[in-house]
Formats: structure tokens, C-alpha cells, sequence
């Protein structure tokens, strides 16, 4: 018996497998109706991860996203993932993010990027962003830090609750001299944290590979980092930016989040349910479909537009 409903078990798996794979690439218009690779709609995604973590968190969305006819770039930060450098030789945030800055500088100048920051991310793409503006046609902040222009002291402070939000700044008034006599400060997150913070919504081999492949993530000066973000309206501001929040995140209280988008308004606000701070695992078909959505409405918005002039709305 069991032999005879062996097949039938095996076309019901199928058929679910499909239909998944399906229900994006549709989404997507992955085919035209000749069946032929359409390329109107199709996006350069660069990605961005987050403290501690590396291009490796992004294996199934950068999957999806491919599968859907879009070329990704993930890039590991200085000292993460696979960079070789050790993260008691950067002295600077500019240092950490050079990576990112460096392939973002390295693009044609008709290649047209989807910037995608998550979580601590967000601050290097904000760099990007103020330094290679016509190079980007929307900037993606996943749960992720999301600073904006300072235009005066209360925008100062605004940045300093922004980057406070995270682990890898110290508070001390730290100088150029202390921070090249002596190594950064590192931080690494407890397998507690992982687990309860990170990713309790995720499968747990998602958890497993994060275990195996963290590393230590250096610690900048706070006063020292917003130096270097310095980042103004003509630049940094005339880069369309989203904004997707994850339901259940439980990194950074929803307080925050708010009080930031409030503070510095983006020109789109999403929300994925169901999803932890890691919403590329808990969440990865969803988010990759987000992003495609969002990346082909900028698409057509940056097309209709001249090419030169690229101003944000005040919402």
C-alpha cells in the first residue's frame, strides 16, 4: 500500500515545490509571454549585512532574487564574513564599510544600483548613498539604522539615539590618539541573543550557520562614527529611500523604530509579518519579493524622471 501511494505523496510535493516557485518568478514577470528573460524590470541588487554577520545571511534572498532574473551583489564588510582582515586593525567606521564603498565607486556609470542595508548595515549604505548618490536608485533600510542630514543640534542628537540603538559604538568621548594607541573594542553577540534576539522565528538551521560563522564586530567611537555621517540634503537626501519594518524584531524596541522613521521620514514604509530582526531567514520569500516590488516601482519612477534631477518628497 504504502509502495502504491508513494507516487502520489511525490506529485503533491512537486506541485507545492512549483507552485512556490511560481508565485515569484509570476510576481516578477521572470518570463515574458514568448517565454523568453524579460530585462525591463530586472534590478542590480548590492546587500548590505549586518553587526557580526556577513554576506552568507543573505543566501536565500540573494537566491530568490536571482531566480527571478535579478543580478546581486552581496558584499562582505571589512573583518566579516570571509574578508580577511582582522577586526582589530580597523580603526574607523569608515574602514569597516570600505568594502561597500569601494564596489560602489568601482560601477559603471549607467549601472544603476538597489542599495539594501540591514540592521547595521543601514549606516554604510547611508555612506554610499552621500558619496555615490547618481549611482543609486533606492536605497532599501531592513530594520536597519537609518540616519539622516544634520542640519543642526537637534539632528545631532537624533543621530546619536539612531546609532545608540546599536552594539557597535561605545559612548566614551574617544580621540584619534586613543583609538590608534590602543585596538578597537569587540563585541560579539551570546548565543542567547542569537537565539532570542536574532532569530526566534527562524529555522533553527539558519541559527545553527549564524553560530558557526559570526564574528567579532569592532567597536567605534560614537562622537568619532558621526563624523563620519556626516551626510547632507543634496547628497544623501536625494536618494529615494524604503524603509521595512520586521513584525516581531526583537533587537530594537518599536518605539525607536518609529521615533527614526518620524525623525527622518522616508518616501516608503513596509512591514513583513511573521518575522524576526533576520527577516532574510525568517522571511526570505517575502522580503525578496518586497524588494523586488519596491525596486521595479523606483525603477519607473527614476525613468520618468530627468536624469539629473532626483528630489525626495516631503511627506
Amino acid at each position: 500500500m504504502q509502495k502504491l501511494l508513494l507516487p502520489f505523496f511525490l506529485l503533491i510535493f512537486l506541485s507545492f515545490s512549483t507552485q512556490t516557485q511560481t508565485s515569484f518568478l509570476f510576481h516578477h514577470g521572470h518570463h515574458d509571454n514568448d517565454g523568453h528573460d524579460s530585462q525591463s524590470n530586472k534590478s542590480h541588487f548590492v546587500l548590505v549585512h549586518g553587526a557580526c554577520l556577513g554576506a552568507w545571511s543573505w543566501y536565500q534572498v540573494t537566491t530568490f532574487l536571482q531566480t527571478a532574473g535579478h543580478k546581486v551583489t552581496a558584499v562582505d564588510m571589512a573583518a566579516a564574513g570571509i574578508d580577511p582582515t582582522q577586526p582589530e586593525s580597523l580603526t574607523s567606521l569608515t574602514d569597516y564599510f570600505q568594502p561597500l564603498l569601494n564596489f560602489t565607486e568601482a560601477l559603471q556609470a549607467d549601472d544603476k544600483i538597489v542599495l539594501v542595508g540591514h540592521s547595521l548595515g543601514g549606516l554604510g549604505i547611508s555612506m554610499a548613498m552621500e558619496r555615490f548618490p547618481e549611482k543609486i536608485s533606492v536605497a532599501i533600510f531592513v530594520t536597519a539604522a537609518m540616519p539622516g542630514p544634520i542640519i543642526g543640534f537637534q539632528s545631532i542628537e537624533e543621530q546619536k539615539t539612531t546609532l545608540g540603538m546599536y552594539k557597535a559604538f561605545h559612548k566614551g568621548d574617544d580621540t584619534k590618539s586613543e583609538v590608534s594607541k590602543k585596538p578597537p573594542r569587540l563585541f560579539m553577540f551570546s548565543e542567547e541573543e542569537l537565539e532570542t534576539k536574532l532569530f526566534p522565528l527562524s529555522p533553527p538551521q539558519d541559527l545553527t550557520l549564524a553560530r558557526t560563522l559570526v564574528r567579532p564586530q569592532a567597536m567605534f567611537g560614537l562622537l568619532e562614527s558621526m563624523k563620519e555621517l556626516r551626510l547632507s540634503k543634496e547628497n544623501y537626501g536625494s536618494v529615494k529611500r524604503a524603509f521595512i519594518i520586521s513584525q516581531n524584531d526583537k533587537m530594537t524596541s518599536k518605539f525607536m523604530v518609529w521615533a527614526m522613521l518620524l525623525l527622518n521620514k522616508p518616501d516608503r514604509v513596509e512591514e513583513v509579518h511573521g518575522s524576526d530582526h533576520m527577516v532574510m531567514t525568517s522571511k526570505p520569500l517575502e522580503l525578496a519579493q518586497l524588494l523586488g516590488t519596491i525596486a521595479q516601482d523606483y525603477a519607473a519612477f527614476s525613468s520618468s524622471t530627468s536624469s539629473s534631477t532626483f528630489v525626495r518628497d516631503d511627506l
